[in-house]
């Protein structure tokens, strides 16, 4: 039988050295602070029925390493075809009304909603009205294509009592209690149904609180509120006329899509001005504040991010290296002693 030797000219070291640092530029080749709202062209796909256009993704051309964002549009009087995905998704409408069936349950939704869509859930988006409804997503397909298990599906119109269920851990076949038997009932026992967690935030039930750092923030997807994701969370901060939120930093990025309002974001000293529709993106570690430069009426944005889960991996391999850092009492956070903060809906689009 003949051998095959693996023979290379470099050791080790330096293929791993050249490796990583590819990895690195190519990152930092793609890097951007803000993509505008004209830079997320709709293009309608006629096999799906639906219109998307990319904030941040490598179908847009600009390719990330964990999430990615994109704007999507039901076009008046339609049902898109039903698909599942090995990532989960956070939507936010921002348009219209309409209809999301996750595994067969309906939520119906309308501007200002956020609906989770779980792994391997299968979901379709409807419009019943006479004019297109639109909503944002944010996902982790990305950091799921870098570990080789990104998987998308789509099975067109077939009714979903008919499509596979998620692929899910074999219990052990007897009563065993060995290592390899104890982690198959801990991984049969650990992926829920989609109707064991929450999956609608409706606006009306969000719960106002002024932070530390001087913004009014609300949840709108986290384990506090009852949802299970891979890790990622969403919280819109509002900005009160002519403030802004207290300088900080941390690893990983952040993404804040603009909901209303305009103003700019300092990140290590350089400002970035946005306005709304506009997604900005915090590159991780650097130094940044967010400022509302109306003088009259608050900005909202709302940020996501992985924190929850790879972010906390980071924590534990990088300890004691601290991933957040804040100035000392937040000092530079605005003071807000006798504002009087608007009404949660002022700004809502009406339906």
């Amino acid at each position: 039988m003949s051998r095959s030797l693996t023979q290379t000219g470099v050791t080790h070291y330096d293929v791993q050295k050249k490796r990583r640092a590819a990895v690195v530029e190519e990152a930092r080749r793609h890097r951007t602070a803000i993509v505008h709202a004209a830079d997320a062209v709709l293009e309608e796909n006629p096999t799906r029925r639906m219109r998307r256009g990319v904030y941040l993704g490598a179908d847009g051309g600009r390719p990330t390493r964990v999430l990615d964002a994109a704007v999507h549009e039901v076009p008046e009087n339609t049902t898109s075809t039903i698909h599942r995905h090995s990532w989960d998704a956070i939507m936010f409408v921002t348009e219209g009304t309409g209809w999301t069936e996750i595994d067969g349950q309906r939520i119906e939704w309308r501007p200002w909603d956020t609906i989770h869509l779980p792994c391997w859930s299968w979901h379709r988006h409807g419009n019943d009205t006479g004019r297109p409804a639109r909503f944002l997503t944010w996902s982790v397909e990305p950091m799921y294509e870098t570990f080789g298990v990104a998987v998308l599906e789509d099975a067109g119109d077939d009714p979903v009592a008919e499509l596979p269920p998620p692929p899910s851990s074999t219990p052990p076949r007897g009563p065993a209690s060995d290592s390899y038997s104890r982690r198959q009932r801990r991984l049969a026992a650990e992926r829920p149904s989609s109707g064991a967690h929450r999956l609608h935030t409706r606006w009306e039930d969000v719960n106002p609180r002024v932070t530390k750092r001087g913004a009014r923030s609300m949840f709108l997807v986290d384990e506090s509120i009852g949802y299970r994701t891979s890790g990622l969370t969403a919280v819109m901060h509002e900005l009160a006329p002519a403030r802004w939120q207290a300088k900080h930093r941390h690893g990983g990025e952040a993404y804040l899509y603009v909901v209303s309002g305009h103003g700019h974001t300092e990140m290590d000293g350089v400002e970035h001005p946005w306005s709304a529709g506009d997604l900005v993106v915090v590159d991780h570690w650097c130094w940044h504040q967010h400022f509302n430069d109306d003088t009259e009426a608050s900005s909202r944005l709302i940020r996501v991010h992985n924190v929850d889960a790879l972010y906390d991996l980071m924590r534990v391999l990088l300890d004691p290296l601290e991933l957040l850092q804040e100035l000392p009492d937040l000092q530079d956070a605005p003071d807000l002693t006798g504002f009087v903060w608007p009404d949660p809906d002022a700004g809502r689009p009406q339906v």
